[in-house]
Formats: structure tokens, C-alpha cells, sequence
């Protein structure tokens, strides 16, 4: 028999993926006893691994006594292409120890794109100093892979000299350098690059594009237009781009247009191009509109195992616009579809349980997940991570924290915020510490709970701690960190440092004014709390609920009675705003103890809420002080009737008795409570400095 033919059949096999006739051939070469002929042996390789027989393609390797380099590159190609690039390093290394080959330009290639895909820097410089010895430099698609693991690496620096390097770069060098700065968000470099490329082709202007889509900017719009007006023809991943942008800055009407030149260029069937359509109309908040989009898309294509992104999209956008019981449905009939549900389905399904508060139905989809072996999966985790949060599973949430291989900063913020939530301190410090340790980002919102955590304890040295670290990694001046820190340094009772920091601050908005307020009254600064309010005010600045109450605590402690009543009625009159309890139980206790009685008979009988407790313990103090011995009564048998057991009740009647020297009534009420038995001690934190 011809074994060329062979040969040619082999390689048939591969690229229709034959697995039984390849097999036969396999045996068929083994009887004619050629098996040992390199030749042969590297087209059945190549036939295994076109096939995705990974196994069978690494038994016939090591039965293989003859290897070449191309031998070598097969195996090496195939673990990088599948999946597995850190076994393809390993070959390489073991064939340098067999000493056996010399590597060549496609076996640097194919090292080099492993490399890149595990982010090994330092085996690639080792490899680009041999590339360099070997003078190699004139091979433009080595040097392109070379270009392309110093881009994974994010080394731009070394790139650009490699790229400065090739003699002759052809559009794929331009484009992956491109698409490097774009991918960094170093805008300005890739497009000075982009327009010193002698023809910038469709990679390069999507190139560009998705750039500013990354950095979230207005001009990916702009160049979307301009790529149109040059001639150039738009394709899926173009589109997508463009409508992402439109999503992030809510433009429907763009949206529309881009759907309408979706429709005209073709690619209206692509289901690539119909999930950036639901995904752009959901984030516009035109739910409406992607549902449409989702159930014409879904009469031509019924098959969720066809286009499960686009399932996704429109399960995101249910999730982003609260439709969450639409969003479970979506669920359901994917689930029932029998597709394969993958850690995006998870993820979106995890939130819907969290949005529902319904941790049953979230056990369920975690249930599932572990099942589906997502379990410990990047992104499902983490949500899951934030499931057991949101529900106080701290326990079973850091139980999983900890097994995650991989975990993003959702799960680390949730669980340091609910840890802080739920006064957890210890352990938000701990974590804080391990995320600072791990070299991993810290954003805004998980400093300004370890911030809260260390007002908690009054811990002012940790504060200040994390106060420098704010300071080294360019944090300062963020309002949120801002006012968090004005928090702690005020409830560590160092207003100076907090006042310090508010003059320093350069945008001072509502909720900046609101906490140095808050810590001025809380340290006894109550004139300059009316003041900063009044500040504010003048400043055309609209106070909320909380700089009400603030600056209405900070009257209360200093007896500013008129000031305080003149502020709580500008409430209703100049703010439309409603008090809440809080608001009236400080008017309600600065009046009662300025003797203000009539005042505050008619507050209460004004008021659209109930009077709670904690009014009435206010006005019972303030009647012991001013003798308003009928007050007490009526205020005692009012109390008594509708929390007779309630200890806290009991001991402030009977302090107001034992003020108002009405023993027999005081002794009364001690009985009481020993029947109905004590509160629960409080507890108190001190830091001690060694």
C-alpha cells in the first residue's frame, strides 16, 4: 500500500474528526511495522489531538522512541490550544532536559503562547533571550507571539521594544499592540499607534473601539461612526461595543439606530449580536424593548442549547430591572430545557434569590451549582459567598470563602461589610489584613467598613492605620472615604483630626457636611454643628434625614432649644420632608427638659406616628427633674398597660418615683422587676495603649 496514501488518510481523519477509521489506520500502521517511523508517528499525533484524544495522543507520545521537534511542538500546541498550558510548559522543559532537540521558531511559538495564558514572564524572557541567540529575530509570526505573551504579561514596556524590533510588523504585530494599550486603558498610546498603522484594518479599529468601551467612554461611539464613514464594514463584535456603551450611558434612542443597521447588515439572526441588543435595551432600562428582542430572536432559534448567551443576557437584564420573579421563570425553563447551565446562569439565579430574600430557593440553586461542579467556580462562589451573607450565615459564608480557589472583591466586600454589619470587627480586621497581604485591590466601600469597624471599637490606632493607607494608595480624597474618616475620628473623640480633614477636602457635598456635623455634636461641639448645618444651607446644599438628625442630637445635648425647634419645623415647611421618630424623639426630650410641656403634649398629640418607648422614657426623665408628678402618673399607667413586663420600663418609672420622692410607688416598681427579672447587663470596649 501507497503510505503516503496512508498519510493523507490519517490527516483526512483528523480534520473530520473520524475517530474509528483513524483508529484502524493506527492499528493497520502497527502491522505493516512503519509504527516507529517519526513520520508516521507525528501524523497520528496530530490525527489524536485534531481528534481531542488528549490521553491516546500522550500514550502514542511516550511509546514513541523517535521524536523530533515536531514531535515536541504537537504535544505542546495541543495542551496550550485545549486548555492546559501549564503541562504544555512542562513538556517544553522536560525536552530542554532530554537535551534531545534543537527548538525551532514554531516550538518557541508554541511555548511562548503558554506563557502568556499562565502569565509566566519569567520563562518568557528565558525563552525571548534563546529567540534572540537562536537570531530569530526576522521570524515576524515569533515575533508576534512574543509581542503577544509580553501583552498577557501586562508588560506594555516590553512589548513596545519588541515591537520596535521587528523589521517588517504586519497588521497582527499593530493590532496586538493596540490591543494591549487598549486593554490597560492607555488610550492615548493606542491611538497615536493606531494612526501611524499604514492601514488600519477591522481588528484595529475594534481594537480601539473596545478600548473606550473599557474606560467607559463616549468616544468608542465616535469612532463606531467614523469606522462607518470610511467604508469599513461593521461586524458582530463592533456592534456589540457600540451597544454596550449605549447601555452604559443609557442611550435608547442610539440603541434603536444600531439595531436598525443590526437588521440591515445581516447579523439581526446572529445570536452573539442579539444578546448585546437585550443587554443594551435592559441597562437602558426598556425592558420591554430586549423582551421583545428576546422572543423574536427566540421564534426563529427555540433551542435555549443554541444561543444560551442570549438567555443570560435577558436573565441579567430581568435581574438589573427587579423583574425577579420573571428572572425565576427564566431560570426554570432553562433548567428544563436540559442546557448545560453555566456560572453565568448561577450567578444571575444567585442574585434573584438574594434581590427575593429568599435563601431556601438560594440553597436550591447552589444545589445545583455544586451538582453541575460550579460549586467553587470564580464567579458563583463569590455570589454565593454573598448569599450566605446578606442571610447572616457568617459561618457557612467564610466557610466557603476560604475554599474558594479564586475569589473577586464581591466576595471579599461582602462578607467584611455584613462582618462589620453585624459587629464582627475582629474579624473584619483579619480580613482586611489578608486582602492587604494578598496584594489584591481594596476599593472605596471595603475601606469604608473597616473604617466603621474601627469607630465601633474606638479603635483610633487601626484607624489611623488604615488612614495611611488611604494616604499611599491615592484614596484620600474620595467623599466616601472621606466622610468615613471624619466618622472614626470623631466617634474616637478626636474631632480635630476630623475637622482637619472636612477643611482639607475639596468637594464638600450633603454627605460630607452631614458627618462632621454628627462628630461635632457627638465631642460637645454643638454651636459649630449649627453652624456647618447653616453652612451648608447657605451653600445651596440640601440636607437628608440624617444631617436632620444630627445637627437636632447635637441642640439636644447642648440645650439649644430654639434653634432646634426652628430647624425641626424647616423639616416640613422648606424640605417637604417628613420627621421620622428619631427627629421627634430629640425634640420631644430637648423640650420636655426645658420644662416645655404644653409644647410637647401637643408634638405627641400631633404626630403622625406612634410614640415609642424611648419618647416616653425621655418625657418620664424630664418629668422627674420639673416634679410633673400627674404627668408621671398618666405616663406610668399609659406605659404599663402596653408593656407591663418590659424591664427598662420598670427601672425608669421607678427612678422618676425615687426623683419625685414618691417612695412607696418607686419601691412598687422594684418589685416589679424582680418579678419580670433584670435586663442584661451592658458591655463596654476600652483600648489600652501599652
Amino acid at each position: 500500500m501507497d503510505l503516503h496514501r496512508i498519510v493523507s488518510v490519517i490527516r483526512q481523519c483528523g480534520r473530520l474528526r473520524a475517530f474509528r477509521p483513524g483508529r484502524s489506520l493506527h492499528g493497520h500502521i502497527i502491522k505493516l511495522g512503519v509504527f516507529n517511523d517519526v513520520f508516521f508517528a507525528n501524523n497520528l499525533l496530530a490525527m489524536y489531538v485534531d481528534l481531542s484524544l488528549f490521553k491516546d495522543a500522550r500514550r502514542l507520545f511516550d511509546e514513541t522512541l523517535d521524536r523530533n521537534v515536531v514531535t515536541w511542538t504537537t504535544m505542546m500546541s495541543a495542551y496550550t490550544n485545549s486548555g492546559s498550558p501549564d503541562i504544555a510548559l512542562k513538556f517544553y522543559v522536560q525536552m530542554l532536559e532530554s537535551k534531545s532537540e534543537t527548538p525551532n521558531g514554531f516550538l518557541y511559538s508554541a511555548v511562548l503562547k503558554a506563557c502568556g495564558l499562565v502569565g509566566d514572564l519569567e520563562s518568557g524572557k528565558l525563552i525571548h533571550g534563546r529567540v534572540f541567540r537562536a537570531h530569530l529575530g526576522f521570524d515576524t509570526a515569533l515575533m508576534n507571539t512574543l509581542l503577544d505573551m509580553y501583552v498577557k504579561c501586562e508588560r506594555l514596556s516590553d512589548a513596545q521594544k519588541v515591537f520596535e524590533d521587528i523589521l517588517c510588523p504586519n497588521p497582527t504585530s499593530w493590532n496586538t499592540m493596540i490591543s494591549g494599550y487598549g486593554k490597560e486603558g492607555l488610550m492615548e498610546e493606542a491611538v497615536n499607534l493606531f494612526y501611524q498603522m499604514p492601514e488600519p484594518d477591522t481588528v484595529s479599529w475594534n481594537s480601539i473601539i473596545a478600548g473606550f468601551v473599557c474606560i467607559e467612554s463616549l468616544v468608542s461611539l465616535e469612532f463606531v461612526c467614523l469606522m462607518h464613514r470610511k467604508g469599513l464594514k461593521l461586524d458582530g463584535f463592533t456592534f456589540s461595543c457600540a451597544l454596550k456603551t449605549c447601555g452604559c450611558f443609557k442611550l435608547v434612542v442610539m440603541a434603536k439606530q444600531i439595531h436598525c443597521y443590526v437588521n440591515k447588515s445581516g447579523f439581526g439572526s446572529c445570536c452573539f449580536t442579539a444578546s448585546a441588543l437585550v443587554d443594551s435595551y435592559s441597562n437602558c432600562n426598556e425592558l420591554d424593548e430586549a423582551i421583545k428582542m428576546f422572543d423574536e430572536y427566540g421564534r426563529c432559534n427555540a433551542c435555549v442549547l443554541d444561543c444560551l448567551p442570549l438567555w443570560n443576557s435577558m436573565l441579567s437584564g430581568c435581574v438589573v430591572n427587579e423583574q425577579n420573579s420573571v428572572a425565576i421563570n427564566l431560570v426554570s425553563q432553562i433548567h428544563s430545557s436540559g442546557a448545560r447551565i453555566d456560572s453565568y446562569t448561577f450567578g444571575s439565579a444567585l442574585k434573584v434569590c438574594i434581590n427575593l430574600h429568599n435563601f431556601r430557593l438560594g440553597l436550591q440553586v447552589q444545589g445545583l451549582a455544586v451538582i453541575s461542579g460550579y460549586e467553587l467556580d470564580y464567579v458563583v462562589g463569590s455570589i454565593t459567598v454573598d448569599l450566605y451573607a446578606n442571610n447572616r450565615k457568617i459561618r457557612d459564608a467564610l466557610r466557603l470563602f476560604h475554599r474558594l480557589p479564586e475569589k473577586d472583591i464581591v466576595a471579599w466586600s461582602s462578607l467584611i461589610s455584613w462582618c462589620t454589619k453585624m459587629g464582627q470587627n475582629t474579624l473584619v480586621f483579619s480580613l482586611f489584613m489578608d486582602l492587604v497581604n494578598l496584594d489584591l485591590e481594596v476599593d472605596q466601600f471595603i475601606i469604608s467598613s473597616v473604617l466603621k469597624a474601627c469607630s465601633s471599637l474606638v479603635g483610633l490606632g487601626i484607624g489611623k492605620q488604615v488612614h495611611s493607607f488611604c494616604v499611599k494608595r491615592g484614596y484620600e480624597s474620595e467623599r466616601i472615604i472621606v466622610t468615613s474618616l471624619i466618622d472614626m475620628y470623631a466617634k474616637c473623640g478626636e474631632i480635630e483630626d476630623g475637622l482637619a480633614l472636612f477643611y482639607c477636602s475639596t468637594v464638600r457635598d450633603t454627605v460630607c457636611y452631614t458627618g462632621i456635623i454628627m462628630g461635632c455634636g457627638q465631642n460637645g461641639r454643638a454651636m459649630e454643628a449649627v453652624g456647618f448645618f447653616k453652612e451648608m444651607i447657605g451653600l445651596g446644599l440640601k440636607p437628608n434625614e440624617i444631617t436632620f438628625l444630627g445637627v437636632l442630637c447635637a441642640c439636644r445635648h447642648a440645650g439649644f432649644v430654639q434653634e432646634a425647634w426652628t430647624i425641626f419645623k424647616s423639616m416640613k415647611t422648606e424640605y417637604k420632608m417628613e420627621p421620622c421618630i428619631e427627629h421627634y424623639h430629640c425634640i420631644v426630650e430637648l423640650l420636655s427638659q426645658a420644662g416645655s410641656f404644653k409644647e410637647v403634649e401637643e408634638l405627641i398629640a400631633q404626630m403622625p406616628l406612634k410614640p415609642d418607648q424611648t419618647i416616653w422614657n425621655s418625657l418620664l426623665g424630664a418629668c422627674g427633674t420639673h416634679k410633673k408628678t400627674e404627668l408621671v402618673n398618666f405616663i406610668a399607667e399609659y406605659l404599663l398597660a402596653t408593656l407591663p413586663e418590659d424591664p427598662s420600663i420598670l427601672v425608669t418609672l421607678s427612678n422618676a418615683y425615687a426623683t419625685l420622692e414618691m417612695w412607696d410607688s418607686s419601691s412598687k416598681m422594684r418589685e416589679e422587676i424582680k418579678k419580670v427579672g433584670t435586663k442584661e447587663a451592658g458591655r463596654s470596649w476600652i483600648q489600652i495603649r501599652s
